[in-house]
């Protein structure tokens, strides 16, 4: 379960079951298993915030780049009429030529709406003489509002931004800042106006810029396209940040705990907050009324776990109270294991010691500790309850286990790993048992 490092913080730490011999049960389980495809993604190179791979336009996106491949696969017959119903495409050759101008005749605005046409401008404008930049420049001018709504242009205008002279990156700036508004809601806008941000940032241009549009702030964190901007402002504004992002945020945790990006404005809320308690308090409260369905929420468990690990006591107490009441629950849910988890790292011995009586306890006519370290998730927590735990409650654990007749007669009969479809659950309990607890036997 490998997890980005950049992204801990943001979603939260992922369960562990780097325990001993665990390699080996791992090794074992998968060595008959088909192989499977592994893709590399490069995670270090992005500066843009980009909506998730599920949302629509991306998957807008997506299906046009499918269907240029699909077109690019059709073998053309050479002694076909031209039809008005052909795609337009500017097939230029990949390798930009210097000597040769003919891709910046025409209409370069055209050209930039389509695809190939924007990769040739672009790699003409960043490799190109001061001259063809110039020239590239003056006839983009007049469009630079509308390629920064266009799937393709968007770039082009982003490479401007970022090749650029500062006098041309200061006549964008000028031509944009109007319409930011306009930009910072729209699909392919945002990402411009994301550069824009950042090509300000420091400059006597930001906070005009940032002017244009921070009366819409409420409206931006809850729009899909919106809350990236909100996003790179956050980034930008980290050391300098002010109440806005309280502002936007106040009364409406309800509608940002939906997706990952709401979330993690939350989260930041949360944090940049801690010097104003009265108004930590007020989203704190928004928070905890969906306390039990954030739990087992995929996104809003993260914010939780955050809580737990920097929260005010008093809301760190309430959580835990949710988590001893939904115990079982929440440990067998892909989700909820994850918050009981942290609760035990985050927890003092008051906390461990409630925990090891709900796991000694029975439920359904069978013992928690066996009904959780015989599931996929359940197991986890577990393994990390001895793991977090100091040595004298697990010696306490070993003594209500040995004397627990009940108990041990559920542990013979599961065998906790020897059962085919429990052997990549119970058996890291078993290990723990064997040989933590009674290897060790703490001296008894």
């Amino acid at each position: 379960m490998n997890q980005d490092p950049n992204e801990k913080d943001m979603i939260g730490d992922l369960l562990d079951d780097s325990f001993e011999n665990v390699a080996k049960i791992k090794k074992s389980y998968t060595s008959n298993r088909p192989p499977v495809l592994q893709i590399n993604q490069n995670h270090n190179s992005s500066p843009i915030y980009y909506p998730k791979v599920y949302s629509p336009q991306v998957q807008q996106k997506q299906n046009s780049y499918d269907l240029d491949l699909r077109l690019t696969k059709v073998p053309v017959q050479q002694s076909a009429p031209n039809s008005a119903l052909k795609p337009k495409s500017y097939d230029y050759a990949t390798q930009f030529n210097p000597d040769d101008e003919t891709p910046l005749d025409g209409d370069l605005i055209s050209k930039c709406k389509d695809q190939n046409g924007a990769r040739n401008i672009q790699k003409a404008f960043q490799e190109g003489s001061q001259a063809i930049r110039e020239q590239i420049f003056n006839k983009l001018e007049k469009g630079l509002l509308s390629l920064s709504k266009d799937v393709f242009g968007n770039y082009v205008i982003q490479n401007l931004l970022e090749f650029g002279t500062s006098i041309q990156q200061q006549k964008i700036l000028a031509i944009l800042q109007p319409h930011s508004s306009q930009l910072a809601f729209h699909q392919y806008g945002c990402r411009v106006l994301q550069k824009l941000l950042q090509n300000a940032h420091n400059t006597a241009d930001f906070p005009i810029l940032f002017d244009t549009f921070k009366n819409k702030v409420r409206e931006l964190v809850i729009d899909q396209h919106g809350n990236h901007v909100v996003q790179k402002l956050i980034q930008l504004m980290e050391n300098d940040i002010s109440l806005w992002v309280l502002d936007g945020i106040e009364g409406q945790v309800n509608k940002l705990v939906i997706n990952s990006f709401g979330c993690r404005i939350i989260q930041k809320a949360v944090s940049i907050s801690a010097n104003h308690p009265d108004r930590q308090m007020k989203i704190l409260f928004e928070i905890m009324r969906l306390a039990y369905e954030l739990c087992i929420s995929q996104y809003g468990n993260y914010i939780i776990q955050q809580l737990l690990k920097e929260g005010p006591l008093v809301i760190k107490n309430i959580i835990q109270q949710i988590i001893m009441e939904k115990l079982e629950e929440y440990s067998l849910n892909k989700f909820g294991s994850n918050v009981v988890d942290c609760a035990i790292k985050c927890s003092d011995n008051q906390f461990k010691l409630k925990i090891m009586e709900l796991l000694l306890s029975q439920n359904n006519s069978q013992v928690l500790f066996v009904r959780l370290s015989t599931n996929a998730y359940g197991n986890y927590v577990v393994q990390n309850f001895f793991k977090c735990a100091d040595s004298e409650i697990q010696k306490e654990l070993y003594l209500k286990i040995t004397n627990n007749q009940q108990l041990l007669q559920e542990i013979q009969q599961y065998k906790f790993g020897n059962l085919q479809f429990n052997i990549f659950q119970g058996q890291f309990v078993y290990q723990m048992l064997t040989q933590k607890l009674e290897l060790e036997s703490f001296n008894l």
